[in-house]
């Protein structure tokens, strides 16, 4: 298959671009500049070459787009990622000359919004704010590309779990016995682990079933609380010192509620799927991970 794929050197991207090099893919990377770190396989493509490409995929694969959660939302930061994910996604779109036969998109379960107590399938209606805004929006402009020729798949990602990551950043701390409880920890932690990412989106390429928006977390329910004790317990360090919920507004402003008002999210499309997720357990999916460093 001819797939294009963007962010192919961020984190899922590196992971996911192996298993599509063993399937013996044609794989274009769109790049901003020729990148070295990319395997020789890989034709890459910039948005003004991405024109000139005269053939259609067969599969457009959306990564790229900014981390959400490594920096306070200024005004000039949500421009920043709204422009990573909306307004590139609307480039790539205008720049091909021809449709791809499958989209396969990431968002969020921000896309819910701030919500603790409530319970989010696919068809639930969101709460309002700007993680809603920026991943609806996202939503959209992937779903434009569907036709009677085009299909879409959108993922919902929850915090995804791997040797990078967002588990990279919290390693140190945890290490230092700085890893307990976020805000109480009461709130919903909704996460899934790397392997099952890439599985899912394989699923999606080689499976037509595939259409629409799927909540792409595990099936099992934790509370952060939760995660903190077990990945805690992996390192072999308590998970006692609380982060009370002030601290982090006063960091991070508004983008603290990623961390402190986590909701519900329940994978139902995917089980109706009958996806078989490698890791439905996180005690099983930190352990694996930390075997892996």
């Amino acid at each position: 298959m001819k797939i294009l794929l963007s962010g192919a050197t961020g984190f899922i991207g590196q992971h996911l671009l192996k298993t599509l090099l063993k399937g013996n893919h044609q794989v274009y990377a769109l790049v901003r500049q020729v990148d070295k770190r990319l395997d020789s396989k890989v034709k890459q493509l910039t948005l003004e070459s991405l024109v000139e490409l005269d053939e259609q995929l067969d599969i457009f694969i959306n990564l790229a787009g900014e981390n959400i959660a490594s920096q306070p939302w200024t005004n000039k930061r949500k421009q920043t990622l709204f422009e990573s994910r909306v307004s590139l996604t609307n480039n790539i779109k205008q720049s091909l000359k021809y449709s791809p036969r499958t989209v396969i998109s990431m968002s969020a379960v921000g896309y819910y919004g701030v919500a603790r107590h409530d319970v989010f399938y696919e068809n639930t209606p969101p709460k309002t704010g700007f993680a809603h805004d920026l991943c609806a929006a996202w939503e959209d402009a992937a779903n434009a590309f569907s036709t009677d020729n085009t299909r879409v798949v959108i993922f919902r990602l929850g915090v995804v779990l791997g040797t990078g990551g967002a588990l990279g950043k919290m390693r140190l701390p945890f290490l230092c016995g700085l890893g307990g409880p976020i805000a109480g920890g009461k709130q919903w932690f909704s996460w899934i682990h790397l392997d099952d990412v890439v599985k899912a989106i394989n699923h999606a390429i080689s499976d037509p079933s595939y259409v629409g928006t799927f909540n792409l977390v595990a099936p099992q329910l934790i509370e952060q609380k939760r995660f903190a004790q077990s990945y805690a317990a992996v390192l072999n360090r308590p998970a006692i010192l609380p982060t009370p919920k002030w601290m982090l507004n006063l960091i991070f402003g508004e983008m603290a509620s990623l961390l402190t008002e986590g909701a519900k999210i329940v994978p139902q499309r995917l089980e109706k799927q009958s996806f078989e997720f490698q890791y439905s357990n996180i005690d099983e999916a930190l352990l694996d991970i930390e075997k892996r460093r």
